[in-house]
């Protein structure tokens, strides 16, 4: 795994949760955090000078003390809004980082964020994760995997 992606991918992650969540995720897991079970999962597609998927999965619960802090309410979110705020993160992110990857000028054009099976993989057998991130968030977890088409997997660094 390329540790640049990898870097760029964890700023891009602990920025958003930081400033958009009012969450401060750690790097270190505590054993509960590892123990977490996704909630839900949001996959965001992308094509530009290459493509690929980003997909963010949020575990231990986590998902609705999140969405509580984007909205500036105390009430407990609904469904609807829960995974609306975790396709608006997985958005952010992405958009933040693939300037990081593919530099200030590349265009990219972000598909709208698909509710996803956490165990499942972006259904494309030209797609390989290039690099992955969790970290901490309170009692649970945010995992982050990024795929990319399988000729940029073999040549990160030609990018």
């Amino acid at each position: 795994m390329n540790n640049t992606w990898k870097t760029a991918l964890l700023q891009a992650a602990v920025l958003t949760f930081e400033e958009l969540c009012f969450l401060f995720p750690e790097t270190e897991l505590t054993e509960e955090q590892q123990r977490a079970t996704a909630d839900a999962a949001v996959c965001v597609r992308f094509q530009g000078p290459f493509h690929g998927a980003l997909q963010v999965n949020l575990c231990g619960q986590v998902l609705s003390i999140v969405t509580a802090n984007i909205l500036g309410e105390e009430d407990a979110p609904t469904p609807a809004q829960q995974l609306d705020a975790l396709g608006e993160i997985a958005n952010i992110i992405c958009g933040n980082l693939l300037p990081h990857i593919a530099g200030a000028h590349a265009i990219f054009q972000l598909d709208a964020p698909q509710v996803v099976d956490a165990a499942e993989a972006p259904a494309s057998a030209s797609m390989a994760c290039v690099t992955d991130v969790q970290l901490g968030l309170e009692r649970g977890r945010v995992d982050l995997r990024l795929w990319a088409q399988q000729a940029v997997a073999a040549s990160l660094g030609e990018l």
